[in-house]
């Protein structure tokens, strides 16, 4: 299946998103609503199996893997929603689910409110939103990861992805690429950590986050001051652009 990449424009939109996402974020590790790590975790890797960056994929896999997460690899690799809330535990299930639809769903969409009435009613409205952030987090790193790749190993190799821009991508690519290589680098040592407690799992969650930060309000900060020209130029449902897929 293709994977999906960002463009110009729902790069853009997105990064304002996940920008407004990031207190819920830090709620969902380490806040007043904070998410079990192994539901967390079940979450990041759920949303993943959607879109199957490399980057993410490594980094949640082992993360849930040390916060106890039996079937992490399957999740990734299920094929629908309901076949990844089989593989779920009864506390993750419903999370598992969501989450599935709204990587599906790119976080946006008619039916999106309705299915985050139904987690709202499993957890509460606090962990639902915290769920919901960890969702946005997740997609930013997951179009993140597949934007770099596919100008690395796409366009650098000669196989520019068609309606793609090259401009966008360099520049994506000088901006992010230092991240997710340490992210690789990351990803590596991991495979060697145990199983840990709940709160190193909160703490990792908690540097993570902030590391991304400050990669992601600038770009967002750029997203606010360019959204009247943006909206001139037109765009697809919700303001939102179609993705690319590679």
């Amino acid at each position: 299946m293709a994977k999906k990449i960002w463009s110009a424009r729902s790069c853009l939109s997105d990064h304002l998103s996940v920008a407004a996402s990031i207190p819920k974020i830090y709620d969902a590790y380490v806040g007043c609503n904070a998410v079990p790590p192994a539901v967390n975790e079940a979450v990041m890797v759920t949303v993943n199996s959607v879109n199957d960056c490399p980057y993410c994929a490594g980094l949640h896999g082992e993360l849930a893997r040390m916060a106890g997460v039996d079937n992490a690899q399957k999740i990734m690799s299920a094929g629908s929603a309901s076949e990844a809330a089989s593989l779920a535990t009864k506390e993750s299930c419903a999370a598992v689910s969501y989450a599935r639809g709204f990587a599906e769903r790119g976080g946006r969409g008619a039916r999106e409110d309705d299915e985050f009435a139904k987690i709202v009613s499993s957890y509460g409205a606090g962990k639902a939103s915290s769920i919901r952030a960890l969702c946005w987090f997740l997609l930013w790193g997951s179009l993140g990861g597949n934007t770099i790749n596919a100008f690395v190993f796409g366009r650098l190799c000669g196989k520019p992805q068609a309606n793609s821009s090259f401009l966008f991508e360099l520049v994506f690519f000088l901006w992010y690429g230092l991240l997710f290589g340490v992210i690789a680098v990351l990803n590596a040592m991991l495979k060697y950590m145990p199983k840990v407690p709940g709160f190193v799992s909160a703490s990792i969650g908690f540097v993570l986050t902030t590391c991304a930060s400050i990669w992601i309000l600038p770009v967002a900060i750029i997203s606010i001051l360019t959204s009247p020209c943006r909206r001139a130029g037109g765009a697809g449902i919700d303001g939102h652009e179609p993705l690319l897929a590679s």
